[in-house]
């Protein structure tokens, strides 16, 4: 039986209790109630009670077991969570260290091939240069050797023949 039913018993015996006007009188306001009945009662209380407690110890065990792995459950999220935001904000800031040494490689990268470049324009402007003198040279040297040519006289051809 229900201990709270068996305590509601109690009270309505204690309620419905033989009033008399004597014992009223006698004993200033109490209550005479069934002993028998009400011992039958405190009884029916006495062998729930062991089986109340044990459900009721058992229940708050379960609870107490339950909220403890809910923390616990808690807990790891809120681990798993702050080592993912930790991760997160690492890879932000290798991505960011990341991308500011790219800029800077690329603007080094740009600095050295612009200097490649001019190097490479002064060294074929210094080529062009030198093929220039070389190529005025060898025409001033054919100019020379034509006025050389043009100078000399001309041998007398033999039978109708020229040597060449």
């Amino acid at each position: 039986m229900d201990i709270y039913q068996l305590l509601e018993d109690m009270e309505a015996l204690g309620r419905e209790g033989e009033r008399h006007w004597a014992t009223k009188l006698f004993l200033f306001g109490r209550i005479v109630v069934d002993a028998d009945e009400f011992f039958e009662i405190l009884g029916e209380i006495s062998r729930a009670m062991p089986q109340e407690v044990t459900t009721a110890s058992q229940t708050l065990a379960e609870r107490d077991q339950i909220l403890e792995e809910a923390h616990r459950e808690r807990q790891k999220i809120l681990d798993g969570a702050r080592e993912q935001a930790q991760l997160l904000v690492s890879n932000d800031a290798l991505v960011l260290e990341a991308q500011a040494r790219a800029k800077e490689i690329i603007k080094q990268a740009r600095i050295e091939g612009d200097g490649i470049r001019a190097e490479a324009e002064q060294w074929a402007r210094g080529i062009v240069e030198r093929l220039e003198n070389y190529i005025g040279r060898i025409a001033a040297t054919v100019d020379k050797t034509k006025k050389a040519l043009a100078t000399q006289p001309q041998p007398a051809s033999r039978g109708g023949q020229s040597q060449q």
